[in-house]
């Protein structure tokens, strides 16, 4: 056994990399990546918001939040609106073609979190979470 799995944060990246390959083989056929997943179900929460506040909502950086909007506006999925109250906010806001995407990952989010809690294990499920949760809050 490899001395890298006594340490927690490798086994948590070991993790990650299956989750993030195997949602993002669901994903491909909506055609979007993971992050823009995140985007687009939190506009459908949420229209209208800004970068900032989306970016903030879905732990995407800012330097990567231009390049996934203008993707997902390339397609078609988003739009960008100038705020009328602040003319140097720009809002994004969800098209019918995004929503009727969103609804669609929503499924198959709803899916593959139902296999990640199998996973756990019924006896886990709540102490795993919490322990998610504390690691996330922690260093803010």
């Amino acid at each position: 056994m490899s001395e890298l799995n006594n340490f927690l944060c490798f086994s948590m990246r070991a993790a990650m990399k299956k989750i993030d390959r195997n949602l993002s083989a669901r994903l491909e056929g909506q055609g979007v990546s993971i992050p823009q997943s995140f985007i687009l179900l939190v506009l459908l929460e949420d229209d209208g918001m800004t970068l900032k506040e989306i970016g903030n909502r879905t732990f995407i950086d800012s330097s990567s939040m231009t390049v996934l909007v203008d993707k997902l506006e390339k397609d078609g999925l988003v739009e960008r609106q100038l705020d009328p109250q602040d003319r140097r906010a720009i809002r994004v806001f969800i098209t019918s073609s995004g929503r009727q995407v969103a609804d669609e990952i929503k499924q198959i989010a709803y899916q593959f979190n139902s296999e990640l809690y199998d996973l756990v294990g019924e006896g886990n499920q709540k102490e795993f979470v919490h322990g998610i949760n504390n690691i996330v809050n922690a260093w803010e």
